[in-house]
């Protein structure tokens, strides 16, 4: 049922002779006209929303820590004729939000759409997680996340409309597959302030919805799979992410454009009667 297919930067992807993720097949109106910004979006799920927003007619305002990743990015954005402009922001720094959407602003006027997707993670089992561990990863997946939002919200406010997308993950909800118990936290905590958030910004005409990726083919999950399965367990590369995987009913791993597609639903203005919700998109996974 597995066979393997190459990752972008080198890397086998577990995949399966059945239909893989679907794409965008070219140019779209459903954000005509609309600005969204997106966090950590040079990478991974961040890379392909951006992608599939920006063919979807949305101008862009994107950012990411790795620059020259970010400048890549933008070059691909450009050729497709995608309007888009960017910047070097930490997500983790509650000092970066303000200047990351007055930036945004100054490019395009307005904010119409929020993809809070940075994030990161440190494998580290309950009984080894230190203190440093612990703080860094709150700083970036729900303290950073917490004041982005907020700083979104602010300016959605003014316009009496906007839609937020917080990126969280299945660690959120099911705690005991996670490969880090602080993340496992901070998502859980994301997810309950999605709802804490699409209530209170509701009389604005803001809505605020989370999605919650099972594992998924990034650099993220391969990085893992290496610090996990080949340095720590001796496993060849693609095995521990295999045996994370082999359980999706779907019976395949995830693809970025799965939750590219689901942000892309969520920001288009037709799902303006969807808020506080957390969509799964995990192959089924926390079902089992």
């Amino acid at each position: 049922m597995w066979g393997v297919a190459r990752f972008r930067e080198g890397r086998e992807v577990i995949m399966t002779a059945g239909r893989g993720a679907g794409e965008s097949k070219g140019p779209g109106t459903a954000l005509a006209g609309k600005v969204a910004a997106i966090t950590g979006a040079a990478a991974g799920n961040g890379r392909a929303t951006a992608l599939r927003l920006g063919q979807d007619g949305a101008h862009l305002y994107v950012s990411d820590i790795n620059a020259a990743a970010l400048e890549d990015l933008l070059t691909e954005l450009r050729s497709r004729k995608i309007s888009a402009a960017g910047g070097v922001y930490d997500a983790s720094r509650v000092e970066d939000a303000p200047r990351f959407f007055a930036d945004t602003v100054t490019n395009f006027g307005r904010l119409d759409v929020f993809v809070n997707n940075a994030g990161g993670i440190r494998a580290q089992p309950f009984p080894d997680v230190t203190e440093d561990t612990w703080d860094w990863t709150m700083d970036l997946n729900l303290k950073g996340a917490f004041f982005y939002m907020q700083e979104a919200a602010r300016l959605m406010m003014g316009q009496k409309s906007g839609t937020i997308i917080n990126i969280a993950s299945v660690a959120g909800i099911a705690g005991g597959m996670t490969l880090s118990p602080p993340y496992a936290a901070a998502k859980a905590a994301l997810i309950n302030l999605t709802k804490v958030a699409a209530a209170k910004l509701a009389q604005y005409g803001v809505t605020v919805n989370a999605i919650a990726p099972g594992i998924v083919n990034t650099a993220f999950n391969w990085r893992l799979d290496d610090e996990i399965g080949v340095k720590q367990l001796g496993m060849k590369p693609g095995e521990h992410l295999k045996s994370r995987a082999a359980p999706v009913p779907l019976g395949r791993i995830g693809e970025p454009e799965d939750v590219a597609n689901v942000a892309a639903f969520l920001a288009d203005p037709r799902s303006n009667y969807i808020t506080g919700e957390t969509v799964i998109v995990a192959g089924g996974l926390v079902t089992q």
